[in-house]
């Protein structure tokens, strides 16, 4: 078994079929699928039961206690994945044929390279295409190949530019020393998987759009903004950053200017109602979020000299 799939799955009835035929529909055969549900309240166990005769699908697991968190269920499909490479294919995305044929062939060739990622369209909750887009080479077709260890100190300390797990190809070798502590985050654990995954080698970008990543209301990042568990992630994982990459007093300064800005502008679309929860977010991570128009200044210089790369 090459690829084990693992689709971990919430409420996501509506999108569900699409995401498991998608998968079924690979032109890379040699895989696995591992269906994991976490007490869903619609109707997703009975759809993932029309896949029960599917030879390759080998696990159909409905948890009998809702575990409050995707990245338990992520570790709950690795223990049970038999494939030398591991695929998160979130429940509510899909992907194009050629998505695992294109990521592994690249792994395959490179034996140093722990992470494959392609580029994504952003799809409503109809599939309708959304006008974004993270990527500005978006289809050009380049392979980039970057050290690890330099990717996460030059991207990957800014923003989590690995920004759905649905998009990912790695290899379940990294699984050893990535270490477990992403699990206790309920938003952004994922930036911190990452981070470790990319550590151990080589990392992939494929600039050809071959994900399909869903935005609708019913996901809980969106959620997660109104009580401010986002930013308490985000806040919790930077602090670890400024640690474990060994920030300057000059680099935590630009990261603060970046956070305060990002933080004041999303801040301003909230509701009065959320507002009092992201007040007590800011106060408990005022070395982040609350810096001056100075420090959001010294970014903004900053980052076109390359301050903030650890």
């Amino acid at each position: 078994m090459k690829v084990s799939v693992i689709i971990p799955n919430y409420n996501h009835a509506p999108y569900l079929r699409e995401r498991i035929d998608s998968v079924l529909a690979q032109t890379y055969a040699d895989l696995e699928v591992i269906l994991l549900d976490d007490c869903s309240v619609d109707e997703s166990c009975d759809i993932m039961e029309e896949y029960r005769s599917e030879p390759r699908v080998t696990h159909i697991i409905f948890n009998e206690k809702n575990s409050g968190n995707t990245f338990v269920q992520w570790q709950h499909g690795f223990e049970l994945a038999q494939g030398e490479y591991l695929w998160i294919a979130e429940s509510d995305d899909a992907a194009e044929p050629t998505f695992l044929e294109t990521l592994v062939g690249e792994l395959d060739r490179n034996p140093q390279a722990m992470i494959a990622y392609a580029h994504s369209r952003m799809v409503g909750s109809e599939g309708e295409s959304l006008d974004f887009t993270w990527h500005p080479k978006g289809s050009s077709g380049e392979i980039l190949t970057f050290d690890g260890p330099w990717f996460n100190r030059h991207k990957m300390l800014v923003q989590n530019h690995v920004y759905n797990a649905s998009m990912v190809v790695f290899r379940k070798s990294a699984l050893a020393v990535t270490p477990n502590d992403y699990k206790q985050y309920r938003y952004c654990g994922d930036w911190l998987f990452w981070v470790g995954v990319c550590e151990q080698g080589e990392v992939i970008e494929v600039c050809r759009v071959l994900n399909r990543y869903r935005q609708h209301p019913q996901k809980v990042t969106a959620q997660s903004q109104l009580d401010g568990r986002k930013w308490r992630d985000i806040g919790s994982i930077l602090r670890h950053f400024i640690t474990l990459f060994r920030l300057t007093p000059l680099q935590q300064r630009c990261l603060r200017g970046r956070w305060t800005k990002r933080f004041n502008k999303e801040s301003r679309r909230t509701q009065p109602t959320d507002k009092e929860a992201l007040a007590d977010v800011r106060h408990d991570f005022s070395d982040l979020y609350a810096g001056s128009p100075l420090d959001i200044l010294f970014y903004e210089f900053g980052k076109h000299l390359g301050f903030l790369r650890a």
